[in-house]
């Protein structure tokens, strides 16, 4: 999984969960990121497997991570809770993996996981949390016939629950891709709470990751990724409104096979070639994206940006490893990185 793309690769065998305890932060750990505004950065946890998204249980105080695993594998992945207080993680039984993204709503942790044989996704509803497990949790939502798989998940202020399609199809070299076998490949969606309802929202997005919704958004902010082979367009943040067409795949930022003449939809932010943009979250006025590639070549950073646009500036930086999980929960940034290790952050500075 080059560059943490996270595009449907066939994973081999079936993983089974089970509810143990992983790293520790007084465990031997990488140096933490340095915040530019002089903020202090907390290690929380270590041990997990590529964090992909975070959410919080604003009832127990819980912190729920989701995890791909091993970039191969698949194993070591699912979604982890942190009680307060805890310098550790525990794996949540009974969800699956790899797990793409998680929110939480009304009593209830929302994830969206995949088979690690066929990567096919659905979205799971847990609920009845008790410090160790939920009481209940049931498929809301199978991805099958629809977008095939589900990154991101974020609530919208309508209480509908927004979702990023994952890769099915990607480019070949020469920019062309096979026809995908799903009907809405490529697509940011979204479903009532109970997963019914199904509606596209913006189409024409490669690898639409994670979503946000700052302040008062009516629409999402989402990550984007380009292809990594051949003609290699920017990548980018958009804002995911209805009856949008970003282009992909014949056309995406200017790169393409169909772009002469064609008038797709602009996006918020443009970012270098393999920036990388993944995990995201946001204040009323600020975005805080990770750059798995950063800036600036292979320098793994997470930067702020005006919700109502402008320049992207560091927040986060010197990681020891590409950073990919971010959220902005409760006055604090969280982030992950490849070393597995969860790191927290005021915001501002």
């Amino acid at each position: 999984m080059p560059k943490l793309r996270l595009a449907l690769l066939p994973l081999a065998g079936a993983l089974v969960l089970g509810t143990s305890a992983v790293g520790t932060a007084s465990a031997q750990v990488p140096p933490p990121p340095t915040a530019p505004g002089g903020q202090s950065v907390t290690t929380v946890a270590t041990g997990i497997q590529t964090p992909t998204a975070f959410a919080l249980d604003p009832a127990t105080k819980t912190l729920f991570i989701s995890a791909f695993g091993n970039e191969k594998t698949a194993e070591g992945g699912g979604v982890y809770a942190i009680a307060p207080g805890a310098t550790s993680a525990t794996r949540v039984p009974g969800l699956g993996t790899p797990t793409f993204g998680v929110t939480f709503k009304d009593g209830t942790l929302y994830a969206s996981t995949a088979d690690p044989k066929t990567m096919t996704g659905q979205i799971v509803g847990a609920s009845g949390w008790n410090g160790t497990a939920f009481g209940s949790m049931k498929t809301i939502f199978n991805a099958k016939s629809t977008v095939g798989a589900v990154n991101g998940l974020a609530f919208g202020p309508d209480g509908r629950l927004y979702g990023g399609g994952s890769l099915i199809v990607d480019v070949n070299k020469k920019g062309k891709a096979k026809k995908a076998p799903i009907p809405y490949p490529y697509s940011v969606f979204s479903v009532d709470k109970n997963g019914g309802s199904f509606k596209v929202i913006s189409r024409g997005l490669r690898q639409p990751f994670q979503l946000t919704f700052p302040g008062s958004a009516k629409y999402p902010f989402v990550t984007d990724l380009s292809q990594d082979t051949g003609i290699i367009p920017k990548d980018a943040i958009v804002i995911a409104k209805p009856g949008q067409n970003y282009g992909f795949p014949s056309c995406f930022l200017g790169v393409g096979l169909a772009c002469k003449g064609a008038h797709f939809t602009k996006t918020f932010v443009t970012l270098p070639k393999h920036a990388s943009p993944q995990g995201i979250g946001s204040t009323a006025d600020t975005l805080y994206v990770a750059l798995f590639g950063g800036l600036t070549k292979n320098r793994p950073e997470v930067v702020t940006i005006p919700v109502a646009g402008g320049t992207p500036k560091p927040f986060l930086t010197g990681f020891v490893a590409p950073v990919v999980a971010t959220n902005v929960l409760e006055g604090n940034v969280y982030t992950g990185d490849l070393t597995g290790t969860i790191y927290k952050v005021p915001v501002g500075g």
